[in-house]
């Protein structure tokens, strides 16, 4: 027993010791139950649970996640339908989704963080990097290959390429005809990606998955994303595909060459509004790398991202499409709206359309429509 007045003793203080290591103990469990808890805050929230359950009723309903927020506040975060029918688990708040070409903001933000670190500039020619790259590919800059305006001729599917290997890609990447003078045509390319995520391989030493949570996910405070392939993926988190009787990865368990820097990001929904957050401050991009990372190009395209007006404000949006997992990630400028969508399926109404109406509610209190003409 310990005394009011007096110091405890060595029994005591072992004791409290012990104490407060099982509190710990117990307390953080208990936290983190809380955390895997589904949020419908509010009437906005309860409108927006509301709209998606009514989503796709003719297919199956919605089978997925979803999660809204505007600032710091948290409307939504909840998981819908089944993400393993096999084991009967329903889909987990905290499902770790493949971020299909949503990705493509992360490559982009690594190379804008290896320009801030003095490694590399947006304007040097691909050819500073690869020597044996032909003459013709001289013009064709790091930004012509993030905002998809290279003019490389893509018409040609790769046949007999490893792309297990690094090389094999690259060797491919360089024997490709350039087909329009840089910078004045876009055409939408997952190939340049895939040599960017070479290209921060070969700038910093790390594989681009380690560069990515070293450098943009564990700074964001995004302690659970990682890419297809990383060491302590719970894969129970993974949803399957078409409707949780499906594949976890559409490309298999490893992250090859002819999807890395392209797509492979794996995240939660929320995680997704922790980048959002970490990107509205400077401790990932400083000011002048933020300028460029929404710089538009033609047809809206800045570096990885659209860039577009919407809702009496600007949009930073894309979407992602693997196999049959579908993503969508908009995120409003002044408003600081964050709408995260992930689907197990093909959805029949684009999750555009969807995200859009996410803002809606939260702005406006209603959707232009309710799935199926219903209320």
């Amino acid at each position: 027993m310990i005394e009011h007045g007096r110091p405890p003793g060595k029994n005591g203080i072992q004791f409290l010791a012990l104490f407060t290591l099982c509190t710990i103990l117990i307390a953080a469990p208990l936290a983190a139950q809380r955390a895997k808890k589904p949020v419908v805050k509010g009437k906005t929230g309860k409108l927006l649970d509301r709209y998606l359950t009514a989503l796709d009723l003719d297919i199956g309903g919605m089978c997925g996640s979803a999660f809204v927020a505007e600032g710091k506040k948290v409307y939504l975060d909840k998981g819908y339908g089944m993400a393993d029918v096999s084991k009967k688990r329903k889909m987990p708040v905290n499902a770790l989704w493949d971020w299909a070409s949503v990705t493509k903001q992360f490559t982009a933000a690594a190379i804008l963080k290896l320009e801030m670190q003095g490694k590399l500039s947006l304007d040097d020619s691909i050819r500073k990097f690869y020597r044996n790259a032909p003459g013709r590919m001289q013009p064709i800059t790091l930004r012509h290959m993030l905002n998809h305006t290279s003019g490389i001729d893509q018409s040609k599917r790769p046949t007999g390429v490893d792309f297990r290997k690094r090389k094999a890609m690259l060797d491919w990447f360089l024997k490709r005809p350039v087909a329009a003078k840089p910078g004045t045509k876009w055409e939408y390319s997952n190939l340049a990606y895939f040599v960017l995520a070479a290209l921060i391989e070969k700038k910093s030493g790390l594989s681009c998955e380690q560069f990515c949570i070293k450098h943009l996910f564990r700074p964001a405070g995004m302690k659970d994303a990682c890419f297809i392939g990383s060491p302590g993926l719970d894969l129970d988190r993974v949803p399957r595909e078409e409707r949780g009787k499906g594949k976890h990865f559409a490309y298999g368990y490893d992250l090859s060459w002819g999807y890395r820097g392209s797509g492979g990001a794996i995240a939660t929904p929320r995680e997704m509004w922790l980048w959002d957050r970490a990107l509205r401050g400077t401790k990932i991009l400083d000011r002048a790398a933020k300028a460029k990372l929404y710089e538009v190009g033609l047809k809206n395209y800045a570096l990885g991202w659209y860039v577009k007006p919407g809702h009496g404000d600007t949009c930073w949006e894309h979407s992602g499409a693997v196999g049959k997992t579908v993503t969508y990630y908009l995120r409003t400028k002044r408003s600081r709206i964050v709408v995260a969508l992930a689907y197990s399926y093909r959805p029949d109404q684009h999750p555009k359309i969807t995200a859009d109406e996410m803002v809606n509610i939260v702005r406006k209190g209603q959707p232009s429509r309710w799935p199926g003409g219903g209320r």
